[in-house]
């Protein structure tokens, strides 16, 4: 009798730990993975091998200008943290990593920015070699790209933080989502390249810097985490006032790409539904609460 009462708690335990496991395997694969984006852009940048790219990316005129804006406005911090707050909603674990992943970005992003001062294409190669989309980014620096880091940094802390792609078959709803999450952060990435802002070897650091810094988001919430504090009372309204800050800021951003506003307006409409949702949802809780709380001080009174 006792053995049959704890085969249930050892099979759950058993099942704990191949998940932490699964887990740390995965993500191990991602931080390798980085490091090998980070050296091959490395040694393309050291061997001039990314400026040859470059030119024989601008040199073919098979650039689809209005696909690539649209798909490098998305790449900006307000529209990436937007989508983040949207695929959080209401759960507090992956808001705070992908919090936290936004955080390890910025810092991953202006570092290598600040000590390397890569200079931009636009720089460096003559005007008739470049296919430049929307206004010609000069005056920042160049190594690595902050919106190939900022977008695999938000997909690679959603791909750990969600979990449900271990423990079992994936179902054709899973492949094709995660699927499509890493495709858009690649094409995002490669859009720098095609717009004419970022040298191929800028995509692949920051890419790989992007792994990173989603891996060590995840981690850093398993040792220290703060989704609790997401679904507290107070800090459940943190995801719908943040949508509300960021659509306010997004709007009055000036992004260099007018061919993609109806882009940029949607993403706008897109915070504003979102948060107005999530309120809704949000005072249903509290409502419910309420009442709850109220019914058990009747009885206690009676």
């Amino acid at each position: 009798m006792a053995n049959d009462l704890h085969e249930p708690a050892a099979a759950a335990a058993d099942q704990h730990t191949g998940d932490w496991r699964a887990a740390h395997q995965s993500t191990s694969l991602q931080l390798g993975l980085g490091a090998l984006l980070i050296t091959v852009g490395a040694a393309a940048d050291m061997s001039g091998l990314s400026r040859e790219l470059m030119q024989a990316v601008h040199g073919g005129h098979a650039l689809w200008h209005d696909a690539w804006a649209a798909l490098t406005l998305l790449g900006f911090g307000w529209p990436l943290l937007i989508l983040a707050a949207v695929f959080a909603g209401a759960r507090g674990t992956p808001a705070s990593v992908l919090l936290k992943a936004a955080l390890l970005a910025m810092v991953f992003a202006q570092l290598p920015k600040a000590l390397l001062q890569r200079p931009r294409p636009a720089l460096v190669l003559d005007p008739s070699e470049l296919s430049i989309v929307g206004d010609a980014v000069l005056h920042t620096a160049s190594m690595p790209s902050g919106h190939a880091l900022a977008a695999f940094a938000l997909v690679a802390a959603a791909w750990c933080g969600c979990r449900d792609h271990l423990g079992g078959p994936w179902s054709w709803r899973q492949r094709l989502g995660w699927g499509s999450a890493w495709g858009l952060a690649s094409a995002v990435a490669w859009s720098r390249v095609a717009v004419g802002a970022h040298w191929p070897s800028d995509v692949l650091v920051g890419a790989g810097l992007g792994l990173w810094a989603g891996v060590l988001a995840w981690r850093w919430e398993m040792r220290w985490p703060w989704g609790a504090w997401f679904e507290s009372p107070r800090g459940r309204w943190a995801v719908p006032a943040f949508l509300t800050v960021s659509a306010l800021a997004w709007g009055l951003t000036r992004t260099g790409y007018p061919s993609a506003a109806w882009l940029q307006a949607a993403l706008v409409a897109l915070a504003l539904i979102e948060a107005c949702r999530q309120c809704w949802q949000r005072s249903q809780m509290t409502a419910s609460a309420q009442g709850q709380a109220a019914s058990l001080q009747r009885r206690s009174q009676r």
